[in-house]
């Protein structure tokens, strides 16, 4: 039965890595901005040992528009040592975390259930969700957060099953790590913390004094840099600015309810009081505790989780829910089962159910999404996905029938077939311009030209594109490549710009036209190049010289949703 168990397992995880890995670079159909920011960041790293701004072996990796955890950008850089700097390298860490993800979620299955098979069925239905797969396949760097919970939880639960002190260390170590791995994870840490001793509070105050300071040390040893990035500023860079409390709108928002109150009361005077009750029930305080509510039952929202997922293309297919209909009926059965029944290994349930819980509070204390965040809620998945096999479980105790339980899983397998088809088929082309298809090869063409001047122009930046894919090196070692990109500011051109060659910004063409660079290149998507032309036509007209627009290459069409993008050049007629 070992031995079954263990093929089958061996079976199961090469047959996620497949699902991960098979079209990767291709589907979705190319790297994201931040994705394409990673790439460069972990190659810098392998050249320099600092991240683009120059920073030894960061915590954090300073990047044009936040600062990264490092756990997930150390790993592509690894990647990158075997299989070089590729586009796969920045995917492929994600896939392998998505698989160890998947082997540890059997591995709790096992231990609390007792059951080889729920086992690898647990991880089979893990594997095949959407969720997961979607993730295990782009450069996120959210699979290591779930690969790390996971982990650490299954140390703990060897550790309260055989009371071993090594197993307590490795849960602490893993758990402590989340903090590197995704900018949620840090709030995450602490309610794993604090559901785990509210839960076992009796068993860690039998832990001796030496292993509890022990414990102690090892957290504060592997938190300490994140501590002093924190205190830096740069532990919780972007949630400084898009966390609920910094809205500016709400104060706007609580004087116009209260207005409108007044105005219900008094009429339309001038210096009319706020009323007491308008200052109870519409203050700052209210409208931060309903922006948190919104976004928190959000979470739980059926579209979210089985019927469309985030509405972000990059994020989701909005054709299949994060999880299938099916586990809809199943959690459901699950949980029912834990609240209503006296079952073994309770206490790990409830941590479940904590967690789970807990799970969205990170997400809910945001205020840039407009709907669910896949990425933020992720963490959410392995919870849910185990009260689907204990709802399951109990469907077989009390039918049991096997060919139910076997009809249960063709209707997954139905639902994974019809889900795969959108993603390969359909996908691709509706996201295309999402995940900024195009932008890869113009930057590629660009720089195998012979202009002398070469001006990228577009409302999404082209600069991780052009880092990246120039593998762009500052001539001075002594100087790192960010300290090169200079700020350039004229009557035509805002943005950044480099060896006084590569122009990356906003273009305004009609001043241009009247002295344009020579040797010049415009790397333009389709929009601009309508202005572009609009510019030239307006000229010509009010000048004796004419303007000639000549397109010498451009990015080939594979998706109908795609951005255009054109490389051209102006020339003066006489």
């Amino acid at each position: 039965m070992k031995k079954n168990y263990i093929l089958s397992l061996v079976l199961l995880l090469f047959f996620s890595l497949f699902l991960y890995l098979y079209k990767n670079t291709t589907v979705p159909p190319s790297l994201y901005s931040d994705e394409a920011d990673i790439s460069y960041q972990a190659f810098i790293f392998n050249k320099y040992h600092t991240d683009y701004y120059g920073n030894k072996f960061p915590i954090h990796f300073h990047s044009y528009s936040d600062w990264q955890p490092s756990f997930f950008i150390y790993s592509v850089a690894l990647t990158q040592k075997f299989i070089g700097h590729t586009d796969s390298s920045v995917r492929i860490p994600a896939a392998i975390f998505g698989v160890l993800t998947v082997l540890f979620f059997c591995l709790i299955i096992k231990l609390l259930l007792n059951s080889n098979i729920w086992s690898i069925i647990g991880g089979f239905l893990l594997a095949i969700s959407p969720w997961l797969f979607h993730y295990s396949r782009t450069g996120f760097a959210v699979t290591n957060m779930l690969f790390l919970t996971l982990l650490g939880i299954y140390f703990w639960i060897k550790f309260i099953k055989n009371n071993q002190i090594k197993n307590l260390f490795i849960s602490i170590i893993s758990f402590s790590l989340l903090t590197y791995s995704y900018s949620t994870a840090k709030l995450h840490l602490i309610f794993i913390f604090l559901t785990l001793y509210l839960i076992w509070f009796k068993t860690i105050n039998k832990i001796s004094l030496k292993n509890k300071l022990m414990v102690i040390f090892l957290v504060i040893l592997i938190c300490l840099p994140i501590i002093s990035d924190t205190l830096k500023g740069r532990a919780g860079y972007r949630f400084n600015y898009i966390n609920i409390f910094s809205d500016p709108t709400v104060s706007k928002t609580v004087d116009n309810l209260r207005q409108e109150d007044s105005i219900m009361v008094y009429g339309q005077q001038i210096g009319i009081k706020t009323t007491f009750i308008s200052k109870i029930f519409y203050n700052k305080v209210t409208q931060w505790l309903e922006m948190f509510t919104k976004n928190y039952f959000s979470a739980f929202s059926t579209d979210f989780l089985f019927l469309t997922g985030d509405e972000n293309l990059r994020q989701g297919t909005q054709t299949t829910g994060n999880l299938f209909p099916i586990d809809f009926f199943l959690i459901i059965t699950g949980i029912s089962v834990f609240l209503l029944k006296k079952i073994p290994n309770s206490k790990f349930y409830l941590f479940f159910l904590l967690n789970l819980l807990l799970a969205p509070v990170p997400f809910a204390l945001t205020r840039d999404s407009l709907y669910p965040h896949a990425t933020r809620l992720i963490l959410m998945l392995p919870f849910l996905i185990f009260f689907s096999i204990l709802g399951l479980k109990q469907i077989f105790k009390i039918t049991k029938s096997k060919f139910l339980i076997a009809f249960i899983l063709f209707l997954y397998v139905i639902c994974f077939g019809r889900f795969i088809h959108q993603y390969y088929f359909h996908y691709p082309n509706i996201s295309a311009k999402n995940w900024h298809f195009g932008m890869k090869e113009a930057t590629i063409k660009a720089v195998n030209t012979n202009f002398s001047k070469i001006y990228f122009i577009n409302s999404e930046s082209f600069i991780p594109f052009f880092l990246n894919y120039s593998e762009y090196l500052p001539v001075d070692n002594n100087k790192s490549p960010a300290s090169l990109l200079i700020s350039e500011n004229n009557q035509f051109f805002t943005g950044m710009q480099t060896e006084n060659k590569y122009y990356l910004g906003h273009m305004e063409w009609s001043p241009l036209l009247k002295n344009i660079p020579p040797g010049s290149v415009f790397i333009v998507p389709e929009l601009e190049l309508i202005r572009l032309k609009l510019s030239i036509e307006d000229y010509n007209k009010n000048n004796t010289t004419s303007i000639s627009l000549n397109q010498t290459d451009g990015v080939k069409q594979i998706y109908s949703n795609q951005e255009k993008i054109y490389l051209v050049n102006l020339n003066f007629n006489k």
